[in-house]
């Protein structure tokens, strides 16, 4: 059986946004992926960024600072 951890789920208003976050990220070395949208929560797009709890400022800072648009910041265990 796999032990569930706690992950941040970022989701997007866009596909667009979602993918230019990923892009971003890979791009710069961040941690985390792009996964479908976990059934528990809903968002704009199919996609959403699962990261560690302790890598969210960093992705806090990503957002900020190039404009992306999330749509919700969720912390779920995954």
């Amino acid at each position: 059986m796999r032990i569930k951890k706690k992950h941040m789920v970022v989701t997007f208003r866009t596909t667009t946004d979602a993918m230019a976050f990923e892009n971003f990220c890979n791009k710069n070395q961040i941690p985390g992926r792009l996964i479908p949208v976990p059934g528990e929560i809903s968002a704009g797009c199919g996609l959403a960024w699962k990261c560690l709890p302790e890598d969210m400022d960093l992705v806090y800072l990503i957002l900020e600072k190039n404009g992306v648009l999330c749509e919700r910041i969720t912390e779920l265990l995954l």
